[in-house]
């Protein structure tokens, strides 16, 4: 019987008398057969006819071999294939139990590491939340909301989810820094705009008082003139009350002073004509409404009113006497 002893694995060769017996048979077929015969010859054929049945012999002579051989190593195989399912089988009932045990703890702490996650996923879209918090709002506000993100310790306190938390957290500064400028901006352009506005209306407010004045003045002038005619008037009824018109008589001979005054005198060297224009520049409001008053104006100056003192002014030129104005030449760029 062929034992494993007789089995070379390392070399990969085998002990077995049959295997040796074929193998040194071998030279001699291979010299024997090693030419093909005509088998189309009577000779021929019979010669390939006895070499299939020599071959033959020896083939299945070395296949029982083989059979015979590996028959034991078979039964040991499944031998040693059965005895390890059997250890087999007893181990795992050992370790299955312990599998289970620890599936249990795996099982429980993924389940809280996951649930640790959802609690840190909240904590980190709160974090992505918080410009939309005061988006539109102050910058105070803002500011308020910038100091608060960056006080999160993101480092330190989401474990599992510390590069989602940095993340968030820097983009949530970016983004409030960007709203905190742009309101800046808002903030100092409203407050411009208010001043501006405030500067307007205190403007018209002026604007208004100075007009409402203006009026006042005017209505008052206006008053005082209708007095003032009304006691012009007055006087001229009581001058004609008093002194009756004389009757017409000759005209009294000239004195000699006068006829000789009205001798043709020789014309004097003509002046240069000016043709500028002059203006008038109130210098004191008071002292004109005062004159008005007075009556020291004309019938077109009853009012204080730019255009009739210009043509005053252009009319008299140097020799303007109002109180409150001076006349002047209008410079030629004007």
């Amino acid at each position: 019987m062929t034992t494993i002893n007789d089995v070379d694995l390392d070399n990969g060769t085998v002990n077995v008398a049959e295997y040796s017996q074929t193998n040194a048979a071998l030279a001699g077929l291979k010299e024997k057969y090693a030419v093909l015969p005509d088998v189309n010859t009577p000779a021929g054929y019979e010669l390939a006819k006895a070499g299939i049945k020599e071959l033959t012999s020896f083939r299945t002579s070395l296949e029982d071999a083989r059979k015979r051989v590996k028959e034991p190593f078979l039964q040991a195989g499944k031998i040693i294939d059965a005895e390890a399912k059997r250890i087999t089988a007893e181990l795992v009932a050992l370790e299955d139990p312990l599998k289970a045990a620890k599936k249990e703890v795996d099982d429980r702490k993924e389940r809280e590491r996951q649930e640790r996650i959802a609690r840190l996923q909240v904590k980190v879209d709160a974090i992505k939340a918080m410009p939309a918090q005061v988006r539109g709002q102050s910058s105070a506000k803002i500011s308020e909301m910038l100091d608060r993100v960056g006080e999160i310790d993101a480092m330190h306190d989401f474990y599992d989810l510390t590069k989602e938390a940095v993340a968030a957290r820097q983009e949530a500064l970016d983004e409030l820094t960007r709203m905190l400028t742009e309101r800046l901006t808002f903030e100092a352009a409203e407050e411009e705009r208010r001043a501006l506005e405030a500067q307007n209306a205190e403007l018209r407010r002026q604007q208004e008082a100075q007009q409402a004045e203006l009026q006042r003045q005017q209505e008052e002038l206006q008053r005082q003139q209708r007095e003032l005619q009304d006691q012009r008037e007055a006087i001229e009824r009581e001058r004609a009350a008093l002194n009756p018109a004389p009757a017409a008589q000759e005209p009294a001979p000239a004195p000699a002073a006068a006829v000789a005054q009205a001798e043709p005198i020789p014309a004097a060297k003509p002046k240069k004509t000016d043709n500028r224009q002059w203006r008038a520049v109130v210098t004191d409001k008071s002292a004109l409404i005062a004159a008005i008053a007075a009556g020291y104006g004309t019938e077109d100056l009853l009012i204080i009113d730019q255009a009739a003192l210009d043509s005053l002014a252009n009319d008299a030129r140097q020799n303007l006497e109002l109180a409150g104005v001076r006349a002047e030449p209008v410079p030629a760029a004007a």
